[in-house]
């Protein structure tokens, strides 16, 4: 059965963002499906997310004053990142900011300044000019967070963790095979870009010597360190034309180039020996479609994005703009991939999409028609960096380079167990006043004072659920609700209420059904 229109809005808001509060639903499903898609893709007419000034002001100390409050900008950050997703105006930037994060995994624990990482996020939401090692919002010469990703490869090659992370910055000229260091080269082409092998054809995508090559391409692509850094901290790109190798070289089935952008030029462009689409469009087709649309796409659904990617019906080339357009708008067979069945509620959450989108639905504020925003309460920030840690994914830090494993990978009786503990701490555990969830507004804004047990379960499943009970789970929460209790809250019949919607949204967030976007 087809999805309704209200079930579509739902969902295009839980997958190119992190969900929406039935009254923002209902709004957009008066706007219109398409409507809404224009805004969420032209989020430039929206306010971006404040910066933190604690943050910022710690962008200007020296190393030796910093490094005494490393863990508290870490923790800053965390928190600052969450609150971004859960307050923005902009949902596509925020969610398109974790999609870069995990796909171009860098890790804090693996740089010499976490300030870097700061950069780097501000970096994948369109902020932050490498050259110059300024925060510019917006800069607008930034193809982040979805414009060309002929330019976004670039920005990536110049962005001061990355150039840390996987050495490049030790990059220099050594011989006519190979730089001093490949380990970028390397992970350009077989994490970042195209892949090992290609996505439909499963044939090799390039040989170890187009990664040599290019290695030789990226010398004396580095950072400004030491006394020409005008900075704090590491924070510029420098190009060392004395390190640099000026080629020519030999790479992906061309010869030519003095320089990075040649091997740019060629990996957007390359396809592989009979195929149609590009090996990049492919790939990209395939992670943005698995991001936001569901596991294991047929071939002609990232054959039809990375037709998209490459231009081929004269669209603008490289445009990851045009891609999510595909996916989101209606009317081609990305787009009724998406919005199927098959797709709806069969996304397992990642443990930023659980907290993100729990947190952004309980302290939604009906009279603002906005979302409260984060605390920066000491308890709510350590609830909430332990939480992520027990689920597995703890933003700044992924695993690896290769990222974080998604999809049924966030199931385990491990995770499972954190994210039980995480709604038993955000609903029972932190009062208001810490930065935790307001019963009472909930209660007042909903009408739900003196209201019967099935009302009010009725209004915290449409809230937290967004998809009909079975009458037999229906039927549960409500028992729940009323059961008497030995608590001595009960002699108090406010408090009584307040102790089990607490306990009903505990309940709530610990179903199956919860786990899905």
């Amino acid at each position: 059965m087809p999805l309704d229109k209200y079930d579509q809005i739902a969902h295009l808001l839980r997958r190119a963002g992190f969900g929406a509060h039935p009254d923002e639903i209902e709004q957009k499903v008066a706007q219109g499906l398409e409507a809404t898609v224009d805004d969420l893709i032209n989020f430039e007419k929206y306010p971006d997310v404040e910066p933190d000034e604690d943050l910022v002001s710690m962008l200007d100390l020296p190393v030796d004053e910093f490094n005494r409050m490393r863990g508290t900008f870490i923790g800053g950050l965390e928190r600052w990142w969450l609150n971004a997703m859960i307050t923005t105006k902009r949902p596509l930037v925020e969610k398109m900011t974790l999609f870069w994060h995990n796909l171009f995994a860098t890790s804090v624990a693996g740089l010499p300044d976490p300030r870097q990482m700061y950069l780097q996020n501000e970096n994948f939401r369109g902020n932050f000019e490498p050259e110059t090692g300024e925060i510019m919002r917006p800069n607008p010469r930034s193809p982040f967070p979805i414009g060309n990703f002929r330019l976004i490869l670039e920005y990536l090659t110049k962005d001061p963790a990355m150039l840390f992370w996987l050495d490049n910055w030790l990059n220099r000229k050594l011989n006519n095979e190979v730089g001093t260091n490949e380990n970028y080269a390397r992970e350009l082409h077989e994490l970042f870009s195209m892949g090992v092998e290609d996505v439909v054809a499963k044939v090799p995508n390039y040989t170890e010597r187009d990664i040599r090559q290019a290695s030789r391409a990226l010398t004396g692509w580095t950072i400004l360190r030491g006394r020409r850094n005008e900075g704090t901290f590491p924070r510029r790109f420098f190009f060392d034309a004395r390190s640099h190798d000026f080629g020519p070289y030999e790479h992906l089935g061309r010869r030519g180039g003095t320089n990075a952008d040649f091997i740019f030029d060629n990996i957007v462009g390359h396809r592989n020996p009979g195929q149609q689409q590009s090996a990049v469009g492919r790939f990209l087709g395939y992670r943005l479609f698995i991001f936001f649309g569901y596991d294991d796409p047929e071939p002609e659904i990232i054959n039809a994005l990375a037709d998209v990617f490459d231009g081929a019906h004269g669209e603008e080339p490289y445009s990851i703009r045009n891609m999510l357009r595909t996916i989101f708008t209606p009317g081609n067979v990305v787009s009724e991939a998406f919005y199927s069945e098959r797709a709806f509620k069969a996304h397992v959450k990642s443990p930023t999409e659980y907290i993100v989108g729990a947190l952004r639905l309980l302290n939604f504020d009906r009279e603002s028609g906005e979302p409260d925003g984060l605390s920066k309460n000491r308890l709510l920030v350590r609830t909430l960096i332990n939480a992520m840690i027990g689920m597995g994914q703890y933003l700044l830090f992924p695993p690896d380079v290769s990222g974080w494993k998604e999809g049924l990978n966030w199931i385990n009786t491990t995770f499972d167990l954190a994210r039980f503990n995480f709604a038993n701490a955000i609903a029972t555990g932190l009062q208001a006043r810490q930065g935790g969830i307001d019963v009472d507004r909930i209660m007042d804004q909903n009408n739900l004072r003196g209201a019967s047990a099935d009302e009010i379960v009725d209004v915290f499943a449409r809230l937290l659920l967004q998809a009909p009970l079975s009458s037999g789970q229906r039927q549960r929460l409500i028992d729940y609700m009323n059961a008497p209790s030995e608590n001595a809250a009960e002699n108090n019949p406010r408090n009584f209420v307040n102790m089990k919607v607490r306990g009903l949204i505990h309940l709530i967030m610990t179903m199956p059904e919860f786990q899905l976007s």
